[in-house]
Formats: C-alpha cells, structure tokens, sequence
C-alpha cells in the first residue's frame, strides 16, 4: 500500500509469517481469541479482554488493531502483527514504543490461541518482535511484562537474555495482581540472536513511521 508501507513488513522465522493482516486475515484472528486466549480463570493482561465471553474477544482484537492503526504517529505507535503457521493464523505479536526516537525503548506483548500453545510458537514470535526492534529499528532496549501466573511468558523472557526490571501491582477487575517487568539491551539481544533465525523484509519504506 502507497500510502501505508508498514504493510509491506514482514518479518519470517523457521514455522512463523508476522504481518499486518487483511480484512480477511484480522476476522480469522478474531475468530482465533474467540475460541481461547487464557486457561478458565486465568489474568494474563492489565486488560481482561482475554477473559471476556468469546464474541465479545473477537469483537475487541478487530477493534483494538483498527484503533492502533489508526491512532499511530511516530511518538506513540502499537505494531500489532497477525501471526501465521502454515498459512493459518494463530495469535498476534506487538511491538510498541512511545517517543522511541528518543528513548529507544520499546516493548512487546503477544498472545496465541490456546490449541496453538506449547509448541514453542512464542519462542519465535518474540525472537521476531526483537529482530525488529533491535536489527531493523536500532531500539536499546526492549521491555516485557508478565503477570505472576503467566509461566510461558516469562520463561521466553529468559531464554533472550532479559533481565528482571521491576514488580508492579496492578488492579485487574478491582482485583491486585503483581506484573513482572523484565528489560533486554542491544549487547544481550546480540547474544541470544541465534537462537532463532528471523528475516526481516519490506521495512524500509515504512522506516520513518517508527522514528
């Protein structure tokens, strides 16, 4: 698209495609959270969208990448990218930043729908989501946060070299719960870029919308 390159990214691991998605694409990723994001019960995200009934999911994925586009500029920006395994999506990767020309932080979240899980799928995505920042966007660092009981999302922190960077208590529903931050740096990430190939292509005439 002429006159929003962003969606010529795309950025390809070993079994994984991110990209922004079509029309098309977004209502299959929203039809993915409707069948289930999080075990019954389970907090994941300061939003409890993910625990929502299931039209209600798949109504507030649709929404929230129509908002993000949106409302993008280059001081704010939420990258949100459909997530696919063998042409089929199967969960979505962000990466998002404010005033990253100056801070050079950004951070990432991602989610997979629950039959897609345990397959080391958020390994990749975020390997992914970290090539970018650091390989394509030059950030200095990239932060994560987790909530307590979230175990695979921290767990993927750790193999990327993060660092803990702080608990914080958040209300969920009027009810506490503790958000593990942790933060990598450029060194770390060049460390642990092995780990996961990731080819980056179509970046360079959106360039300027991140910086």
């Amino acid at each position: 698209m002429r006159h929003w390159p962003i969606t010529d990214l795309e950025l390809a691991t070993p079994d994984l495609v991110l990209r922004l998605p079509s029309d098309a694409e977004l209502d299959e990723l929203a039809q993915v959270a409707a069948e289930g994001v999080v075990p019954d019960g389970a907090v994941f995200f300061p939003q409890p969208w993910a625990s929502a009934p299931p039209a209600e999911r798949a109504r507030n994925v649709v929404q929230n990448h129509w908002w993000a586009r949106g409302d993008w500029s280059r001081d704010n920006w939420r990258l949100l990218l459909a997530v696919f395994h063998d042409g089929q999506v199967i969960g979505q990767q962000n990466l998002s930043a404010r005033d990253f020309a100056t801070t050079g932080e950004a951070r990432t979240g991602f989610w997979l729908g629950r039959r897609f899980q345990g397959h080391g799928c958020g390994t990749q995505m975020r390997a992914a989501a970290l090539a970018l920042a650091f390989d394509g966007l030059d950030a200095a660092r990239v932060t994560s946060t987790a909530f307590e009981d979230n175990a695979a999302s921290r767990a993927v922190s750790r193999k990327f070299g993060y660092r803990p960077n702080g608990i914080h208590r958040i209300a969920v529903d009027a009810h506490p719960y503790d958000a593990h931050e942790a933060v990598v740096d450029a060194a770390s990430w060049r460390d642990q870029a092995q780990l996961v190939p990731v080819a980056i292509r179509g970046l360079t005439g959106g360039i300027t919308y991140f910086r």
